[in-house]
């Protein structure tokens, strides 16, 4: 029986700009982004018809349901290929759910490469960033990985030179929160005119944060205890936030250190730019 693996990472935002809403009602983003060695795990068996089993720390957070991103791949890559087969389709959920650190994106990726994979398809990479671009603007980055530059509504991808990983903490305040919201509070403020990749920069912050308070008690702690090299950032649309170190040790102390203070908070070492083997 064939059994495939795929590794669903965190996708993070290095830099986010935001344009004002457009008439199609999307905005335009201009993001550098990288992905960390921790995410979800989705492994895929031949089956008379499709399952989904969620498991894993946030399980109970995201219930199995039909508009389930994972579903919507599987569905859409079988209309696409014509494929009747199933699949059962177990999910180790490690991310929080509503996070702004793509875990819903990133699982639907790994279902299109995949399910890909068991059905036998033979889609190329452009093919399933353009199925997983009508259902999930972020679907096409994580489709690609490693280092690289969305702009449009997220499905013009640009891969950049692979630079440095680095140690990094990952930040979350318990809340889950709602891009469609925070994009909404975006606008009700001044949208900047003219934007673009600009180094630590995430144009939602100050709308997520008016949403969630939360996010600006992270960003404050993580300030603190950063060794003072890049100043921490929010990922995406919130509440998860980064802080970067020089080293694994200093990302696990400062994790440690963190978790003791806050309890209640996700904190996550990971390494930015280096992905585990499966």
């Amino acid at each position: 029986m064939t059994i495939c693996t795929e590794f669903a990472p965190a996708k993070i935002n290095l830099s986010l700009r935001v344009g004002p809403l457009e008439d199609d009602g999307y905005h335009p983003i201009d993001s550098r982004v990288a992905f960390a060695d921790f995410g979800d795990v989705l492994v895929f068996e031949p089956a008379d018809q499709l399952y989904l089993e969620i498991t894993g720390p946030f399980a109970g957070e995201l219930p199995v349901q039909d508009n389930n991103l994972i579903l919507q791949a599987a569905r859409a890559l079988a209309r696409t290929s014509g494929i009747s087969k199933g699949a059962r389709i177990q999910l180790t959920k490690n991310l929080p759910v509503s996070s702004g650190i793509g875990g819903g994106s990133a699982d639907a990726a790994a279902t299109l490469r995949g399910l890909n994979r068991l059905w036998d398809c033979q889609l190329k990479l452009s093919e399933l960033a353009t199925i997983g671009a009508s259902f999930g603007s972020d679907i096409p980055a994580c489709l690609h990985g490693g280092w690289l530059r969305m702009r449009g509504r997220g499905e013009r991808i640009e891969n950049l030179p692979p630079e440095a990983s680095f140690a990094a903490v990952l930040v979350n305040p318990g809340i889950a929160v709602s891009t469609a919201q925070v994009f909404g509070r975006f606008d009700q403020r001044l949208a900047p005119e003219q934007f673009g990749a600009t180094e630590h920069q995430n144009d939602l912050s100050q709308a997520a944060i008016s949403l969630c308070p939360q996010i600006a008690d992270v960003l404050q702690a993580l300030l603190e205890i950063c060794e003072g090299a890049n100043r921490p950032i929010m990922c995406g649309s919130g509440a998860t936030c980064l802080a970067g170190f020089s080293s694994q040790d200093g990302a696990r102390k400062a994790a440690r250190d963190l978790q003791e203070n806050h309890p209640n908070w996700w904190i996550q070492p990971v390494t930015i730019g280096q992905a585990p083997p499966l």
